[in-house]
Order: C-alpha cells, then sequence, then structure tokens
C-alpha cells in the first residue's frame, strides 16, 4: 500500500518545513527526534493533531546520555 512505503521513508534527513508538509497532508510517520528543538516538535504534533496524522517521536540514547562510570 502507498501508506506502507510512505512510513518506510527516512524522515530524519527531512527539514521540520516538509515534515510539516507530510503532517498536515495527514500522513503518519516515525521521526527520530533528537535533532529537533522543543519548538519543531509543537509545530509538527500540532499539525498532526489539525490533520489526523499520527506521528511517533523516537528519541536515541547517545554517547553523552550513558551512564558515565567513576574512573578508579
Amino acid at each position: 500500500s502507498v501508506h506502507g512505503r510512505i512510513q518506510m521513508m527516512s524522515f530524519e534527513h527531512k527539514s521540520t518545513d516538509e515534515l510539516l508538509r507530510v503532517a498536515k497532508a495527514g500522513l503518519g510517520f516515525t521521526l527520530i527526534a533528537n535533532s529537533k528543538t522543543a519548538e519543531d516538535i509543537h509545530q509538527l504534533a500540532s499539525a498532526a493533531a489539525e490533520s489526523g496524522a499520527k506521528i511517533t517521536f523516537v528519541y536515541m540514547p547517545t554517547a553523552d546520555q550513558s551512564p558515565h562510570q567513576a574512573a578508579g
């Protein structure tokens, strides 16, 4: 189905404007949101709420977020 193919696309490298167009069209997607600002996420969530699109925001752990062990 077209919907299934759309969800397989990679959205991480798309601009927020591009993502907003997808959300406003009512198409759902999963987005690794680490690189997005809180304002970007708010805009995307608002667009999805208006159109009925389902956006899943995923946060990937980064090296900076892993617990650090004290040496010694």
